[in-house]
């Protein structure tokens, strides 16, 4: 009895592990295409796969829902007219299922807004819905990265990131229409990149050149406008011509949802002069500033030094005023910048400047015990390069202060130059000294006022060529009034305003 039992068990297993690889065998039935279209009149083959191996149609049962619009025979459909059905391949239990459309003709067509192909941008956080100009009663969307951007079935496209995918849609009714555009997702605008100024020659042209940050910034529109087109044309990609020499002012206007404006100082050269409007004694003087400061720590006496080397004709610098009365060289009122010690020239002697030695600015490693100088040690540098001291007062100082000053710029060989912001001193310095130029700072456009007063004292200007243009300049040589003008770093810029007669030219470098 036992054997016969055992027997009986062993049987049932080996019948369940023969049916194991016939059920594998079976497996999952899928079409090759979830939705296919036919033209009427015309046929098309249906493929139906398991894992992957196309089957046997004739092993399948075929029915259509609609077989006066499709019909079907051994997975071979035909469209008897326009409109959709349902395709059924039925085996094993198994029905699985492929969508028909059936149409007349197929048409391109564009979306709604937009032509057929366009190219679109939006920015991140946005989305936009997409309908086609031409459809029937059955619409389908398809995006080409879903990782980019996600569509829904009637057409609202969302953004997941930034980069580009392609949009396509297919409408069935009794036509076929599809239409494609590439959309563009950018990245939130930051800030637009562009020169704040530049220089060009009469009857030139020249790309502005702006860019974006991050590059992948959104931006739906650039516009571009000019302040005086009699003197830069500009035009809408961003392409400037210049009409004849002067300043204009480029606005460049960036539309990402935002409004960002960027403003370019343009300035145009006379190409047919070299010089068109002389300085006042005949040549334009280029003053170097604080010495050979990218080479050496500004107002240094290695960067005085190295000037003279160099050929300088003229150094500026910047003279304060010890505790203990002493002239040292310094544009800074405190030594954190230069020597890392957070304390006040005017607070200190000489004798506690001296004992902090200049640790920052180029190559300041290379000169050992590198102090502050004093403003003799300046002058003396000068006089034995023969160069023409230009000299700043940074303070404001009373009578006493300049009677001392005064004494002291006697000892250049050459007759200096004295600037300052302060008109007080000056003219103190001038009803002593009749003989010394004398040039009042300004930090605005030079006015009429400004003028006068320059006349009455007789100062010349100094200004930031920015403020300043050729007509200026002319307006100031009318009344005898030398004009120098400040900061150059594009040698460039400095040789325009040399052709305008500007009669002093403070640069970075030569």
């Amino acid at each position: 009895m036992k054997k016969r039992i055992k027997g009986l068990i062993i049987a049932a297993l080996l019948l369940v592990c023969m049916a194991i690889p016939v059920s594998a065998a079976v497996g999952k039935y899928d079409f090759q295409q979830k939705s296919v279209s036919v033209q009427v009149g015309k046929s098309k083959n249906l493929y139906v796969c398991n894992n992957g191996k196309t089957i046997n149609p004739k092993k399948f049962h075929w029915k259509s829902s609609n077989p006066k619009v499709i019909s079907v025979t051994n997975g071979k459909i035909t469209a008897n007219n326009w409109g959709n059905a349902k395709i059924y391949a039925i085996s094993n239990g198994q029905k699985i299922r492929c969508n028909v459309y059936a149409y007349r003709e197929s048409f391109s067509t564009g979306f709604k807004g937009y032509s057929e192909g366009a190219s679109i941008k939006i920015k991140i956080g946005t989305s936009i819905r997409l309908r086609p100009l031409r459809h029937g009663n059955v619409t389908i969307y398809k995006v080409s990265n879903p990782k980019i951007a996600s569509i829904s079935s009637d057409g609202v496209l969302k953004p997941k990131t930034t980069g580009t995918v392609k949009i396509s849609c297919i409408s069935y009714g009794r036509n076929k229409y599809f239409a494609t555009a590439k959309i563009t997702i950018g990245a939130e605008l930051a800030s637009v990149i562009a020169p704040n100024e530049m220089v060009i020659c009469t009857g030139q042209k020249k790309s502005i050149g702006v860019s974006f940050q991050p590059k992948n910034a959104y931006v739906k529109s650039i516009t571009y406008m000019s302040s005086n087109e009699s003197v830069v044309k500009v035009s809408k990609d961003g392409q400037i011509i210049a009409q004849a020499p002067g300043i204009a002012k480029i606005t460049v206007i960036v539309n990402s949802g935002k409004k960002i404006k960027k403003s370019i100082q343009v300035y145009v050269r006379d190409i047919n002069a070299d010089i068109s409007d002389m300085p006042l004694d005949g040549t334009s003087k280029k003053i170097l500033h604080r010495g050979l400061s990218w080479q050496a720590p500004e107002n240094s006496l290695p960067a005085f030094e190295l000037a003279g080397q160099m050929g300088a004709q003229y150094i500026e610098t910047d003279v304060r005023e010890t505790k203990d009365g002493v002239f040292v060289i310094s544009h800074d009122d405190t030594l954190m910048r230069m020597c890392g010690v957070d304390k006040n020239i005017s607070d200190l002697t000489y004798e506690e400047i001296k004992q902090y030695p200049i640790i920052n600015g180029p190559n300041a490693s290379s000169y050992q015990n590198n102090i502050i100088p004093t403003l003799e040690q300046y002058l003396q540098c000068c006089n034995k390069y023969s160069v023409t001291p230009v000299i700043e007062i940074k303070v404001d100082f009373n009578e006493a202060e300049i009677i001392k000053f005064n004494q002291t710029i006697k000892m250049s060989s050459k007759n200096p130059v004295v600037i300052s912001f302060y008109e007080d001193p000056l003219k103190i310095l001038r009803q002593m000294n009749k003989a010394v130029d004398i040039q009042l700072i300004i930090r605005s456009q030079i006015t009429d006022a400004i003028l006068d007063e320059c006349c009455r004292y007789k100062f010349d200007i100094s200004a930031k060529y920015k403020y300043t243009d050729r007509n200026i300049i002319r307006r100031a040589h009318s009344r005898n009034i030398r004009v120098a003008l400040w900061l150059f770093t594009d040698l460039q810029m400095a040789d325009c305003y040399k052709q305008w007669g500007a009669d002093y030219l403070t640069c970075e470098n030569f």
